[in-house]
């Protein structure tokens, strides 16, 4: 069942296009993430599907409910979504249980009600105890706990996230995403996450779109998107890549750098591969594999980056007197620096044409 239709939605901020012509659907249960660089207009997707920006074109759906037109816009209190803004956004002056149960209509729910939820939501992101304190004695973590629970709280359609994790250390970070979004799961809640850190997107989604230019760059399972790139530039929003000069032959042979094989004298088309740091594989011995001199190693614990000078005469043509290869190995690197070593490329070949 759909849960979220988005469709041909555009923005526009006076004569911009914030949004063009922009589309997906999302699975009742299923979590996205929205991943591009700054001023690709992500929070500017959310806020629209929020309700907090009125869109000029396009049509936004709750199931079969329509919240936005470019005419008629439901309001964020008549959505039913559960905003966590940056940062969280609590109220300073109101107390944990205060900020929790703010969102819940007085109309709708008793005062016997609203504090059994508010009770219900401070049990569910384990902050028992907490309930009278300000938001200044809490952590980074635990006000973003609060911000979730207060938009848990009014049990909504879909759980909206505005890079809630931005702002905290890198370990406080990957824990507290962890938390959420292992939550998230558990209440089977629809939810969208805008980010721009690739990782944080491909570990959480079921779903990553990515967006260029107030568009749908691609959109797919975080194996797809990371697999089978439908260009360079999103093959290096999902991860680390190495970007090769090849040909391709009329026979739709592709040569590059690393292919073990001599330019075809038909060549007909000229473009690159993109290839994944940690599909070459490096060995010390001679083999059929590419010779170079290793120069330089980032050592991670968990993995190593090596930096290798390729040297020898091999696609010198399409390569120019030296490429430079990164290849991704575990850790630790039994590999010493000036080393000669040799590299095969044991990946898809993704090519792509030049403009």
């Amino acid at each position: 069942m759909t849960s979220l239709s988005v469709s041909h939605l555009s923005v526009k901020f006076g004569d911009r296009d914030v949004i063009s012509d922009l589309s997906f659907d999302l699975a009742e249960g299923e979590i996205a993430s929205l991943l591009g660089p700054s001023g690709c207009g992500k929070t500017t997707l959310l806020r629209a599907i929020a309700g907090l920006i009125q869109p000029s074109g396009g049509t936004i759906r709750f199931g079969s409910q329509l919240v936005g037109v470019s005419s008629v816009v439901l309001p964020p209190s008549k959505r039913g979504t559960g905003y966590v803004p940056q940062q969280g956004a609590l109220f300073p002056h109101l107390s944990v249980a205060k900020n929790i149960a703010f969102g819940l209509d007085r109309e709708i729910y008793t005062k016997s009600e609203t504090s059994q939820i508010t009770d219900e939501m401070i049990a569910l992101i384990g902050m028992q105890g907490f309930e009278d304190r300000a938001p200044y004695e809490l952590s980074g973590g635990q006000q973003m706990r609060v911000a979730l629970a207060r938009a848990l709280a009014i049990k909504p359609k879909l759980i909206l996230l505005d890079e809630p994790f931005a702002a905290l250390d890198a370990a406080l970070r990957d824990e507290l995403r962890n938390e959420v979004i292992g939550l998230l799961r558990k209440l089977g809640s629809t939810a969208i996450l805008v980010t721009h850190d690739r990782e944080e997107a491909l570990v959480s989604s079921d779903r990553v779109i990515l967006m260029r230019d107030g568009k749908v760059a691609q959109s797919g399972t975080p194996e797809e998107v990371y697999e089978s790139p439908q260009s360079a530039e999103i093959a290096a929003s999902t991860g680390d890549v190495l970007t090769l000069p090849a040909h391709k032959s009329s026979a739709g042979v592709i040569t590059y750098p690393l292919s073990g094989q001599e330019p075809s004298l038909g060549m007909s088309h000229s473009g690159y591969v993109v290839i994944r740091p940690e599909e070459i594989k490096v060995v010390k011995e001679s083999g059929k594999g590419r010779q170079g001199v290793l120069t330089h190693i980032d050592y991670y614990g968990h993995d190593a980056m090596l930096t290798i000078d390729l040297k020898d005469e091999l696609n010198d043509d399409l390569a120019g007197s030296s490429t430079i290869i990164r290849a991704r190995v575990a850790g630790p690197a039994e590999f010493n620096l000036g080393q000669t070593v040799y590299l095969e490329h044991v990946g898809p070949i993704r090519y792509f044409s030049l403009p």
